[in-house]
């Protein structure tokens, strides 16, 4: 049974998606789903940031580690 889970963890399905081909003008460039958290790439002025979404508990956090329920927060802190 428990190598029946453990295969389960490992086959769990991991989805990205590049939304900044369709949306050349997009904050997001890009975002992998890993199951409770999602990982966004975000254009900033001087280049690229990364940013997280905890669907647990409802958080943006910044790359500098500063959690709030706005995305733009989030946003600014990684590209500031």
């Amino acid at each position: 049974m428990l190598k029946l889970s453990a295969l389960g963890f490992v086959l769990a399905a991991i989805f990205s998606d590049y939304p900044a081909f369709t949306k050349r003008g997009g904050v997001i460039e890009a975002y992998t789903d890993r199951g409770p958290i999602v990982e966004l790439i975000i254009r900033c002025p001087a280049g690229t940031g990364i940013i997280s979404y905890s669907k647990v508990e409802k958080l943006y956090c910044s790359s500098k580690f500063a959690c709030s329920s706005a995305m733009k927060a989030a946003i600014d802190d990684t590209c500031n």
